[in-house]
């Protein structure tokens, strides 16, 4: 059996891309933080437990690729990883994030898995074109911590 995975996965976690508009609050904190660059793509999740209001943001740099980063709604800024190429991250719940994981394992070309281990959000983005990494923030090391990925 072969699976079709699709980009943000259908039915699952809010994802933007290209240059789609901005909620004020992001806007907001995007100038709270004075961070610099363009926002590629964007989602909203809650990236830590009870904080249902924060971001997960690509943010372009001159000549390609650029940089994700995870803010928080006191301004907050936790750098994700470095990205080539285009800008494609979506934030999930820990349900959709198991959902998510379910269908990498029954697939015959995707390889990987997503694990998160505590009760919030999820991000997973895309590093290189085939390459995607998830991060979960980590309330023990206060961090954001890679909990899967998978290569298409």
């Amino acid at each position: 059996m072969t699976l079709l995975l699709v980009w943000p996965w259908p039915g699952t976690g809010a994802s933007q891309r290209g240059a789609p508009p901005q909620p004020a609050e992001l806007s907001a904190l995007v100038a709270t933080a004075r961070i610099d660059g363009s926002i590629a793509a964007w989602c909203r999740g809650e990236l830590r437990a009870g904080h249902s209001d924060g971001f997960a943001v690509a943010l372009s740099a001159p000549g390609g690729g650029g940089r994700y980063v995870a803010l928080d709604a006191d301004g907050t800024v936790a750098e994700l990883a470095a990205y080539t190429g285009s800008a494609e991250v979506s934030c999930y719940s820990r349900a959709e994030a198991g959902r998510l994981n379910d269908t990498i394992r029954q697939s015959q070309t995707i390889h990987g898995e997503v694990t998160p281990r505590w009760n919030t959000g999820v991000v997973c983005a895309f590093v290189e074109e085939t390459n995607a990494v998830c991060w979960q923030y980590s309330p023990s090391g206060r961090t954001f911590v890679k909990v899967g990925g998978w290569v298409t």
